[in-house]
């Protein structure tokens, strides 16, 4: 049975075989033994948004949430919901440090750092029960805007189903202007803004992303957070890359492929693998792109004159520029000369067949996830 907690939001979607989902907050057991969350360590898969005082501590929106004195109105309420009295920062850091360490996965949502001085400054940042988020998100300048649009989602992210759902729905309100270092974007406004990203500090790692703002939303998070499997650092993850090649070179690429999917590459597209009789070339082609987060292109003395590589490469070039990130990778596989925009690229050099396997391996760590 995988267990899962999830703190300031509710999963409404159907049961999940296998899976048992706690809504609970992180109050101490002993001010409310109802809503107060097990030992993070308990957990597979956390997911924190700590959009109030009562979103953390008791584990959904409460009575006083989107008052500006929420704290002084708990108190009054019930003097044990007391900042100090109902939640222990320093016991639930440790728990989410031992999570961590056993290969948790942990999901961070961006919420405004509302502070209250109530007998000394509060925030409810406290909430996501790791000091190093909470600081990060500080330094990277969280921005409070409402949109539905979003620019550049990596198609290999694990959440990239999470944020087409965000888009259709309630669509996004906060993002990241300046992520300091340390965090790996995946989706992206169309200014810039990151919405979300994977983060790692030290041995805090996880995944902060901006918050849900509909039920589907909420759902799909779970959902998309189920679908990544307990860490285990034996075994690499990496993204996935399209093969832009000319017939000729088809054995060398096909080698490749088979290559790189023993190594535990997910997806490597590669035409004669992808298109089926009756298919579109154009359409399966333009599909298998936008659903690879690498192009690599085969260069050789044939493909730099081939209409369909120069096509494919016009395109990933394109993304490139638009996106600011790495999108082309050169493979070369026989000396030729390079087009122009490429010779400022560092290549990897398959030309010596004696060089396969150590080139095949800086391959893989340009295809690794963070």
């Amino acid at each position: 049975m995988r267990r899962v907690l999830t703190v300031g939001l509710t999963y409404t979607g159907d049961a999940i075989e296998g899976v048992e989902i706690d809504n609970l907050g992180l109050c101490r057991p002993e001010v409310d033994r109802t809503r107060a969350a097990y030992p993070l360590y308990e957990y597979d898969t956390i997911i924190i948004n700590p959009e109030s005082y009562s979103h953390f501590l008791f584990g959904s929106a409460g009575e006083f949430s989107n008052e500006l004195y929420e704290l002084g109105k708990l108190k009054g309420q019930n003097d044990r919901y007391d900042l100090d009295s109902a939640f222990d920062s320093e016991d639930r850091r440790r728990e989410m440090e031992a999570a961590i360490a056993d290969g948790a996965t942990v999901v961070w949502c961006l919420s405004e750092p509302k502070r209250v001085n109530f007998f000394g400054y509060r925030e409810t940042h406290l909430g996501y029960a790791a000091p190093k988020v909470a600081s990060f998100v500080k330094r990277s300048e969280l921005l409070v805007k409402k949109g539905r649009r979003m620019g550049h989602v990596d198609p290999d992210s694990p959440f990239a189903r999470y944020f087409d759902v965000l888009s259709q729905t309630g669509g996004w309100t906060l993002c990241l202007s300046d992520p300091g270092e340390g965090f790996a974007s995946i989706a992206a406004t169309p200014e810039g803004y990151s919405l979300g990203g994977q983060v790692t500090i030290g041995a805090t790692t996880g995944w902060l992303l901006t918050p849900p703002t509909s039920h589907e939303a909420q759902n799909q998070l779970v959902r998309d957070s189920l679908a990544l499997e307990k860490a285990d650092p034996a075994h690499e993850k990496y993204h996935g890359i399209f093969l832009s090649h000319t017939g000729v070179d088809k054995p060398f690429v096909r080698q490749l492929r088979k290559d790189l999917l023993a190594h535990g590459v997910p997806r490597v597209w590669l035409d004669e693998a992808e298109i089926e009789i009756g298919d579109s070339l154009i359409a399966k082609i333009d599909e298998g792109m936008k659903l690879s987060r690498y192009i690599a292109v085969v260069l050789s003395k044939k493909s730099i004159d081939a209409p369909w590589v120069k096509k494919e490469l016009d395109l990933a070039m394109n993304r490139e520029i638009s996106t600011g990130e790495v999108v082309v990778l050169p493979l070369l596989y026989e000396e030729c000369e390079l087009p122009g925009f490429l010779k400022g690229k560092l290549y990897a050099d398959f030309s010596k067949p004696e060089e396969y396997e150590a080139v095949l391996g800086k391959l893989l760590r340009r295809l690794r996830i963070a």
